[in-house]
């Protein structure tokens, strides 16, 4: 699948935004110009306390791409069980290089190991979109 044909999205609604949470800036970089590309709006933190930082301004988040391993006072399952407790309408991918120890059932949607592909990251995200829209248009 081109990513020409993953970034379809009806022109009267705005863009969903994920948060992107990665303390490597290459990783941060590129994983933002391709969902850029693929038509989400993107935020980015470089740690978990960076990313608590942004979720309290209130700015609108839909999907959370975490990953696991990150300098500072939380790792990603920490920051992924603090929006499960506090924003549980946000969807959490985590990432990471290895597999995590203590799990993600119940913590995150769906686990990617590093190298991912990102047109299935995409479309994972799109996934966890649908059903928050399908509730905020009921509202």
């Amino acid at each position: 699948m081109t990513l020409s044909k993953l970034s379809i999205r009806p022109p009267d609604r705005p863009p969903a935004v994920v948060l992107i949470v990665e303390d490597d800036p290459i990783l941060r970089f590129t994983l933002a110009m391709e969902l850029g590309q693929a038509g989400f709006g993107v935020r980015e933190a470089r740690s978990a306390d960076e990313a608590e930082t942004v979720l309290g301004t209130g700015a609108p988040i839909d999907v959370i791409v975490t990953d696991i391993e990150m300098p500072g006072s939380r790792d990603g399952l920490a920051l992924a069980k603090f929006v499960r407790a506090f924003h549980p309408h946000i969807g959490v991918i985590v990432v990471s290089g290895t597999m995590p120890k203590d799990g993600i059932v119940g913590v995150a949607d769906a686990y990617f190991g590093k190298p991912y592909d990102v047109s299935r990251l995409i479309l994972r995200i799109r996934s966890l979109i649908a059903p928050q829209r399908r509730t905020a248009r009921r509202r």
